[in-house]
Formats: structure tokens, C-alpha cells, sequence
């Protein structure tokens, strides 16, 4: 497949951008060891039995919890700013195709910041609207059964993130204009009318959220021993954040005529 091959051409920036967000993570745990440490009377516990032992000091110390709930807000605040800024030059970078000419670093931090104002923009329509399709697709499915509306619920939020994607793709490749409303309304337009590829999308999406939720999982359970599995699969979800877009450079415009600068 295509995209699958774009995703992996790009190895060495799913490598970076992975690193780039386990520093992220890192930067959004420091409330928590600094809180942890004071508890334990200034014994520091190991960043690889961090997690491990949260459960165990939740019960002794509710406050903690007010720390945990700040950090995993922080935290995924940090994780959606960077993956909003760092989302156009991903797409400059998969837009190549493998016989076009090389990226110069000046020609693609150029392309990058001259998209990314646009991109930023249209993020923040798109996070409005997904908070309106959330409102929505909750009302719908009210009088459902938990099991059935909950699902439902998350296949619309999946569905907005593909929307997201396209927006993206038509502004960073083909000019369009982010702070206007209607280039992420758009964006849906594209995904109804694209459903299979929308539904394609979804899945490595959701693939995403299993594998991320699979390593913090293990962690849990199993401790420090599990962190370079947690690890492993934050990379394994950095890689399908990459397929998945390369799956939306499929409707873009027109494709970018240099390469990268790997």
C-alpha cells in the first residue's frame, strides 16, 4: 500500500517525533514525582516503578489524585500542541514522492512555517466543532444502552480526527485557507464523501488509542518492567500516526514537487 510506504520512508522522523514525545510525557510527570517525593518524605521513587506504585499511593494519599488528574491534562495538552505543530511538516515530509527531488532544510522550514499558522487555525475550528460533534453524538445515543451508545460516541470522535487530517492536507498541500470555517467543515465534507477511506482512517486511529492504552496497561499491572514495552508501543502509535497521514494525502489537491531532507 502507498501510504504504508510513505509511513515507513519516514522512519528516521517517526524516530525523532517519538522522542520528541516521550520528552513531552517527561516534562508532564515532573508534578507528579515532585508530589510523590514530598509524600514519601523525600525519597524519590524510580521513574521506572513511577506508575507502579501510584495505585498503591492513591489509597494512602487521595490528595495525589488532584495531582494525577492536573499531570494527565497537562500532558495530553502538551501532546495535542505538539502534534498540531509538528502535523505539517509530517505531511511535507510524506507528500514526497520517492522519485521527486530532494527537501533543502531551508525549503522545508520555509514550506513548514508558511503552513503552519493555517494548520494551527483550523486545529482550533476542528476542536471546536469536535466538541459540538461529542455534544451531539451524546444526545443521539442517550437513551441507548451504555454498551452500544459509548462505541458510537467514539466513532464519532474518530471520525472527527480524519476530518482534522483532511483539513490539514488541503491546507498544508493545496493552499487552503485554515483560519476560515469552512476549510474544516470541509474537512467533513471530504470524510462523507470519502467513507472508506474515512473508515480506514478511523482504524489505525483507534489502533492508536489501543496501543497506547496497551502499554500504560502493562505498566500498571507489572511496573518498571514494563516500561520499554510502554515505550514500544508509544513508537508503534507515532508509526500509525504517520500511516494514517499518509491515508489523508490521498485527497490531496496536488502533491508537493521537492523531497526531504533526510
Amino acid at each position: 500500500m502507498a501510504a504504508l510506504r510513505r509511513a515507513s520512508r519516514a522512519w528516521r522522523w517517526v524516530v525523532c517525533i517519538w522522542l520528541a514525545e516521550l520528552l513531552t510525557a517527561t516534562l508532564g510527570g515532573y508534578g507528579i514525582r515532585s508530589h510523590i517525593a514530598a509524600v514519601m518524605d523525600g525519597f524519590v521513587l524510580p521513574d521506572d516503578h513511577l506508575l507502579y506504585g501510584l495505585v498503591e499511593f492513591t489509597h494512602a494519599h487521595p490528595q495525589l489524585v488532584i495531582s494525577i488528574v492536573v499531570t494527565l491534562a497537562t500532558s495530553t495538552l502538551l501532546g495535542f500542541l505538539l502534534w498540531t505543530v509538528l502535523a505539517p511538516l509530517v505531511l511535507l515530509r510524506l507528500g514526497r514522492d520517492a522519485d521527486a527531488p530532494a527537501w533543502t532544510a531551508t525549503a522545508l522550514g520555509g514550506a513548514w512555517l508558511g503552513s503552519l499558522g493555517g494548520a494551527v487555525a483550523t486545529s482550533a475550528w476542528h476542536l471546536g466543532l469536535r466538541i459540538v460533534v461529542v455534544i451531539i453524538a451524546g444526545q443521539a445515543v442517550a437513551s441507548l444502552p451504555g454498551s452500544i451508545g459509548l462505541p458510537l460516541v467514539i466513532v464519532f470522535v474518530l471520525a472527527s480526527t480524519c476530518a482534522l487530517d483532511f483539513s490539514r492536507v488541503a491546507v498544508v498541500t493545496g493552499g487552503a485557507r485554515g483560519a476560515s470555517p469552512r476549510t474544516a467543515i470541509d474537512g467533513y465534507a471530504v470524510a462523507l464523501r470519502r467513507p472508506l477511506l474515512m473508515l480506514a482512517m478511523a482504524a489505525v486511529a483507534g489502533a492508536q488509542w489501543l496501543v497506547v492504552a496497551a502499554g500504560l496497561v502493562a505498566v500498571l499491572r507489572t511496573g518498571g518492567d514494563a516500561l520499554a514495552l510502554m515505550r514500544a508501543c508509544a513508537a508503534g502509535a507515532t508509526l500509525l500516526g504517520f500511516f494514517r497521514l499518509a491515508l489523508a494525502l490521498s485527497v490531496r489537491p496536488a502533491a508537493p514537487t521537492a523531497g526531504d531532507a533526510d
